[in-house]
């Protein structure tokens, strides 16, 4: 066989090989898609995913089920998507926890960096600083001369290890011994202040804002330099005298390595499609949240990068150790 019969025999074979998975992407979603969330039911994580799935159906023309899987600072949920097949049916809800913190601060199975595909952000907000309305203060202001009578250290509690980087900032900068309590959720660590247990908490807003609403928790201030759209009566870190603290929590769809590029283009357009919907954007205000694409993968890639050097840095400075 002469060598351009050869190279054609080649690309045909190649071509055969890899029609398959090019027909197979243009055919996408072909069957039920599995959202993977690495923290408990009911908190901003599984909200925001469940929001965004309802309405991702219609942009794919594919059902869904949402499956917790909590634990190991949510990268456990990670595990079926790193493993799976990368076709598209098996998506990951990200986070700043599971793609920056995480990595910063465990000895993983798999590198976040590398082993997951990044789509698009689809959130950022910021966390709310809120004490028990039995501390007996209304203002950050009265709440840090409470604090430092007697110099005792204030136990805050927090759902996992991202939320101590801005707890650290905020001691930091006020001169308050503040000690973290970890809990595995949310709703486990307001709980704990409703019951008594302990005075403070850092958390998410979904977690916190009803109960600022009902009056058994007041909020303090958010961990955003100026005040938040979606929480606009909860001052700014600027406002109450933390200047320099800012910190947001953000949440992404990542697929696994190695998923065809036509996937990967037609799960960030339909993402960018939810997003101007008027229902997802009021769902998601309702509970402190704002929306946050990206321009394309790469951008949310790079975005992740730069998210992941500036934790690094954070954590060693900090000192950190995992819950």
């Amino acid at each position: 066989m002469d060598r351009r019969r050869f190279l054609q025999c080649a690309a045909s074979g190649m071509a055969v090989l890899a029609t398959p998975r090019v027909a197979h992407a243009q055919q996408y979603p072909t069957k039920l898609i599995r959202y993977f969330v690495g923290f408990p039911p009911g908190g901003s994580a599984d909200l925001t995913m469940r929001q965004y799935a309802y309405h991702l159906n219609a942009a794919l023309g594919a059902k869904h089920v949402i499956e917790n899987v909590p634990g190991a600072s949510s990268t456990l949920a990670a595990l079926p998507v790193v493993r799976g097949e990368p076709d598209g049916h098996t998506l990951y809800l990200g986070s700043n926890t599971s793609q920056t913190i995480a990595p910063a601060m465990l000895k993983l199975s798999y590198d976040p960096l590398t082993a997951l595909l990044p789509i698009s952000q689809m959130t950022s907000n910021a966390s709310v600083v809120a004490i028990s309305k039995d501390f007996g203060v209304k203002t950050w202001a009265e709440f840090v001369t409470k604090a430092k009578v007697g110099n005792e250290s204030v136990f805050c509690g927090t759902s996992n290890v991202g939320f101590q980087i801005p707890m650290f900032q905020i001691s930091k900068l006020s001169g308050v011994k503040l000690e973290n309590v970890p809990f595995k959720g949310g709703a486990e660590t307001v709980a704990a202040v409703l019951g008594g247990s302990i005075p403070m908490v850092l958390g998410t807003p979904p977690s916190i804002l009803p109960h600022v609403e009902s009056g058994a928790l007041v909020a303090l201030c958010v961990t955003t330099p100026q005040r938040s759209s979606v929480m606009p009566t909860i001052p700014g870190a600027e406002e109450v005298g933390l200047t320099g603290l800012h910190s947001t929590n953000w949440f992404g769809l990542y697929a696994p390595a190695k998923t065809p590029p036509p996937i990967i283009k037609k799960l960030h357009a339909a993402i960018q499609s939810v997003m101007k919907q008027d229902a997802l954007q009021k769902a998601l205000a309702q509970e402190g949240m704002s929306l946050a694409g990206s321009d394309n993968p790469a951008t949310f890639a790079a975005f992740q990068k730069t998210d992941f050097e500036e934790t690094s840095a954070l954590i060693r400075e900090a000192g950190l150790k995992p819950n």
